[in-house]
């Protein structure tokens, strides 16, 4: 009888594992996602958009964006 309840609470302990792996896999997907969105639109960001965020009193001098930059 020790037998079938361990075999039992080993496939309930299992399968329990295995949902907590797949839902941490699934958030942590979604959340590598959103990242990747947000460099992407830091990657397209301009000049122009950078002073608009920065204010153009805070904007560095030093900071120059060249046209071979990638």
């Amino acid at each position: 009888m020790a037998f079938v309840t361990g075999l039992i609470s080993g496939v309930i302990v299992g399968i329990g594992l295995i949902v907590v792996f797949v839902r941490s896999e699934n958030a942590r997907s979604k959340s590598r996602s959103a990242l990747a969105v947000t460099i992407a639109s830091l990657a397209r960001m301009t000049v122009e958009d950078s002073k608009k965020l920065l204010g153009s009193e805070f904007y560095p001098s030093w900071v120059v964006f060249s046209k071979r930059q990638n």
